[in-house]
């Protein structure tokens, strides 16, 4: 009975694929590419990037209202968005990589 109650608390099931992968896994082996690591280094770049593109997206917009129209330029308002999203894509995929 004790040896079915340790192999139970050593694994869980994955929702994507449905297989046992060990207890305290960030990702399944299975669905993530060969070592797993990939797929969730991928998973975490395009979050940050999502979430560094609505960052520079308003601080494009803070930045256009404060020097008003006639001034903000298409150049600086959209090297700002992709700054941020570049910034927010490389955080992202260092923190999944770190989280090993």
């Amino acid at each position: 009975m004790d040896e079915l109650v340790d192999s139970i608390s050593r694994v869980v099931v994955c929702p994507g694929c449905e297989r046992e992968v060990p207890n305290g896994s960030i990702y399944c082996p299975y669905c993530c590419g060969a070592d797993g690591r990939d797929g969730a280094i991928k998973r975490g770049g395009f979050i940050g990037g999502i979430c560094g593109l609505m960052v520079g997206g308003v601080l494009a917009a803070i930045w256009s209202s404060l020097v008003g129209p006639e001034r903000a330029t298409w150049g600086v308002t959209f090297g700002v968005a992709v700054a941020c999203m570049t910034t927010g894509m490389l955080w992202g995929m260092l923190r999944k990589r770190g989280q090993q």
